[in-house]
């Protein structure tokens, strides 16, 4: 359960976060008399090949109705950054491998804490049940104690009567 909100509120962060990374490789109009850069002329010349890609490895990260596939959007964005080195999704690319790499060792991280928890869990329930046999076994020596004390009892007033009836 906590997991699930922790993954929630991290889920939250991530889209903001892409959506930050997309609103700033976004770019404005050049200011009048300043002739446009280099890359920009490339990037139309380019097929839309690495874009595809790239919204191939943003489509394995999941949605609602989709589960995430970490290994194949990872693999998706590496194809992208060896098959087209200047791509101007590269630095997206790179940061989403980042991000990829980061949550699945937050997910191995709480698997393991999970598993250990699980193991306290049920180190934590054999020592209660074993409280519990020897409470009961307490009680019961308890009890035997008391019978014997009773049974001392009436002893020593039995032997009280004989020796007042052998005097």
């Amino acid at each position: 359960m906590l997991n699930r909100n922790i993954w929630k509120n991290y889920r939250k962060y991530l889209i903001f976060f892409l959506l930050v990374l997309l609103g700033a490789c976004s770019s404005l109009p050049s200011p009048p008399g300043t002739p446009p850069r280099a890359n920009e002329k490339s990037w139309f010349k380019r097929s839309p090949a690495d874009v595809n890609i790239f919204y191939q490895g943003i489509s394995y990260l999941g949605d609602k109705e989709k589960a995430t596939d970490y290994a194949k959007a990872r693999a998706a964005f590496n194809e992208l950054l060896n098959t087209y080195p200047k791509s101007k999704w590269r630095g997206l690319a790179e940061t989403f491998i980042r991000l990829i790499d980061t949550d699945v060792q937050f997910i191995e991280k709480a698997q393991k804490d999970h598993a250990r928890l699980l193991k306290e869990n049920e180190q934590v329930k054999k020592d209660n049940r074993r409280l519990l046999e020897e409470s009961a076994k307490l009680i019961q020596e308890n009890e035997q104690l008391k019978n014997d004390i009773q049974l001392l009892k009436s002893l020593e007033v039995q032997l009280e009567k004989r020796e007042k009836k052998l005097r």
